[in-house]
C-alpha cells in the first residue's frame, strides 16, 4: 500500500479491529467493512475508483501473474584436463527492470549472457533478501541463528565491499 506508511498502516488496522470488535485481521471483512465508512481516511484507496477500473488493474496484476516464477536454464559445458563438468544455472525468464515501472515498467526477457541483466537481477535479490532479513530477522535471532553470512551475501549483491565495510 504505496499510500501509506507502515506505521500508519499498523494504525489503520488496529483501529479496524478495535471498532469492528473483531480479533483477527480478515481481508474480505475489512473491504466489506470499509465499504460502509465513505470518510475513512483508506476509503479512497479502495473505492476511488470505478468498478470497470478496479477490474483493470485487477487484470493487469493477473497478466503480471502470468509472467511470474517463469524460469529458464542455462547449461555450460567446461573442459579441464579431459573432464567435462556440466554447470547447471536456474535463472528467471523475465525481469521487470525498477527504473522502468515508474514509466509504467513492463517485463523483459532475461538474457543470462548480459551485463545489465545480469546487474539488475543481483539489485533485485539484494532488495528481496534485505526485505527477507528485515522480515525474519527476529525469529532467526531468537533461536541463535547467525544471519551475519546473509548480510554479507546481501551487501556483495549490492557491491558492497565487504572487507571495506568491515574495516570502517
Amino acid at each position: 500500500m504505496a499510500g501509506f506508511p507502515k506505521k500508519e498502516r499498523q494504525k489503520l488496522i488496529d483501529d479496524y479491529l478495535i471498532e469492528s470488535g473483531h480479533n483477527m485481521f480478515v481481508p474480505h471483512e475489512f473491504v466489506d467493512w470499509l465499504g460502509g465508512q465513505p470518510d475513512h481516511i483508506a476509503y479512497d484507496w479502495f473505492y476511488g475508483m470505478g468498478d470497470a477500473e478496479t477490474a483493470r488493474q485487477h487484470r493487469i496484476q493477473l497478466a503480471r501473474q502470468l509472467a511470474s516464477g517463469l524460469r529458464i536454464v542455462v547449461q555450460d559445458t567446461v573442459t579441464n584436463d579431459q573432464v567435462v563438468s556440466l554447470n547447471v544455472k536456474e535463472y528467471p525468464t523475465f525481469i521487470s527492470p525498477v527504473s522502468l515501472r515508474k514509466k509504467g515498467g513492463g517485463y523483459q526477457r532475461f538474457d543470462p549472457y548480459n551485463a545489465d541483466s545480469q546487474a539488475e537481477l543481483r539489485r533485485q535479490a539484494a532488495t528481496a533478501l534485505a526485505s527477507w532479513l528485515s522480515r525474519y530477522r527476529g525469529c532467526s535471532e531468537n533461536i541463535g541463528i547467525d544471519l551475519s553470512s546473509l548480510e554479507s551475501i546481501t551487501e556483495e549483491l549490492r557491491g558492497v565491499d565487504t572487507e571495506a565495510s568491515i574495516s570502517a
